[in-house]
């Protein structure tokens, strides 16, 4: 008797088919949301200085990199399946180096943290496309960050409190829990792989020969730079905010806190993604973006001032404005990819997150070298100003 695969019901169960994939980006978020305060202020406590800091995310960041523009040569040696498997992995084993007091266990966990994330991020969305119709995307990806917003508004502050209060481990505990969840999930579902997808991989020799076709397709690139202006506001908050409160004074769980109160805003991301349906995805990103950019400057003014309690005041605003861009999520993307080229395609886009977390902390290492602290924030002010402009260029029908 022929056997009933996951996928078929999958196929033919809408509700089942959204609730399985957001079950999955909610593991995903745990696994990295309970570590985003933990990590940046540990980096702190073993290098002593917001520069170092930089530097060691910036050279993690090429590992994650790397890995990134290698899924596809993966894909086309190893099911998907287990390029997801191999990805969860490394994750729990990046958790277990993260967790000791050793300042170069550290940097290496940190890099294969962005292997795992750059293995994790392709296989699912790959997965996610061939799974969720292109007519589903603009409601599925607020439900989607609804979900991994939720988490990632209790990680940070929830991850500093477990292991400043109760065990200075069980962070990095629940994080390697969480990544074996995930991976016990997925292999619950037996999802099955896309045929085009298969086929496109085959016809890629190289990673690196994606890279020139997804440039010549404008709004793939543009979706890129949008995508990577959000992400790098986004590790700007994460890594110095809770060293910025940590150095004006307060405990460790503030800054987790902090960190934590920005992204309660995500819980209304369905609420910015109803507003890009009606007013369009393009309106909504240009609106986030500028309010963004406009308090993050702010609240670099009241830091030189040094005001830390307004200044504190401003950059929960501004990652509250933040969360108005997630409301619009990788949809300009999503919609631009052609489903002969998804794994190519979205190997190439998912490297904003290592670009992010490559670029970011480096340029910030610079800005540290010949300015002062608040000066970071005023970069990322910068930085979503910028991209408020840029998103003026997607197709008014978006």
């Amino acid at each position: 008797m022929r056997r009933i695969y996951s996928p078929v019901l999958l196929a033919n169960l809408p509700e089942a088919r959204a609730r399985a994939f957001v079950v999955l980006f909610t593991f995903d978020a745990i696994a990295r949301s309970i570590l985003i305060s933990v990590l940046p202020l540990k980096a702190y406590g073993l290098l002593g200085a917001a520069q170092l800091v930089s530097i060691a995310y910036f050279a993690a960041a090429f590992l994650g990199l790397g890995t990134n523009l290698s899924v596809p040569l993966l894909l086309r040696t190893l099911p998907r399946r287990w390029v997801l498997t191999i990805g969860a992995g490394i994750q729990v084993a990046s958790v277990a180096l993260l967790s000791l007091e050793s300042a170069w266990t550290f940097v290496l966990g940190l890099a294969m943290q962005g292997m795992a994330m750059a293995m994790l991020d392709v296989a699912i969305n790959l997965y996610m496309l061939d799974h969720i119709p292109r007519r589903e995307l603009n409601t599925f990806e607020p439900r989607r960050l609804l979900f991994t917003g939720t988490t990632f508004a209790l990680g940070p502050w929830l991850g500093v409190y477990l292991n400043g209060q109760i065990n200075s481990n069980l962070a990095f505990v629940v994080a390697g829990m969480s990544a074996l969840s995930l991976l016990t999930f997925f292999w619950f579902l037996r999802l099955s792989d896309h045929s085009a997808v298969r086929t496109s991989g085959a016809q890629s020799p190289s990673p690196l020969k994606s890279i020139p076709r997804f440039v010549a397709q404008p709004r793939l690139l543009l979706s890129w730079c949008l995508a990577l202006g959000r992400n790098g506001w986004w590790v700007m908050n994460f890594i110095y905010v809770p060293i910025y409160v940590t150095r004006a004074g307060y405990g460790p769980e503030a800054g987790g806190a902090l960190v934590s109160l920005g992204l309660v805003a995500m819980l209304g991301v369905r609420m910015w993604g109803r507003l890009g349906q009606k007013i369009g995805i393009r309106n909504v990103l240009s609106i986030g973006y500028g309010c963004t950019g406009v308090l993050s400057l702010i609240a670099a003014a009241l830091a030189m001032a040094e005001q830390t309690t307004a200044c504190m005041v401003a950059l929960w605003a501004a990652a509250v404005a933040a969360t108005i861009i997630d409301g619009a999520g990788n949809v300009p993307f999503l919609r631009a990819v052609h489903h002969y080229e998804r794994a190519e395609m979205t190997s190439v886009f998912m490297t904003f997150r290592h670009v992010g977390s490559l670029v970011v902390p480096g340029v910030l290492a610079l800005v540290l070298w010949v300015a002062p602290f608040p000066a970071v924030f005023a970069t990322g002010g910068l930085l979503t100003l910028g991209m408020a402009l840029l998103s003026r260029l997607l197709p008014r029908g978006l």
